[in-house]
């Protein structure tokens, strides 16, 4: 007898970008964050006029790297304690406000 096919379990979105979440990963994009930053300050404290700018982009970049998978990383792991991912949050606002907006105005 015909038997009709089940409907496709369908998945949410978030369930295919939890991969791209895992802790090795995460620790990683961290660590090629807070690298551009530090090469990003060094540049610009050691070398004046082109240079300098070219090492605040750097910098920046780097800022944007971490605050993006801080954000990513509490967005996408539900699996994570709830104070954690808050402690993700709270670290990512920490970086923009202090790490990257007042210090080009000091």
């Amino acid at each position: 007898m015909y038997q009709p096919m089940p409907p496709p379990q369908h998945r949410p979105v978030s369930e295919y970008f939890r991969p791209l979440a895992s802790d090795f990963l995460m620790a990683i994009v961290v660590v090629v964050g807070l690298f551009l930053m530090m090469l990003g300050s060094i540049i610009a404290g050691l070398f004046g006029g082109d240079a300098e700018a070219f090492g605040l982009v750097i910098r920046s970049f780097g800022v944007f790297v971490l605050t993006v998978i801080l954000l990513f990383g509490a967005l996408m792991r539900p699996d994570m304690d709830k104070m954690v991912r808050f402690g993700l949050i709270l670290a990512s606002a920490a970086i923009i406000i202090w790490a990257n907006f007042w210090v080009s105005y000091l």
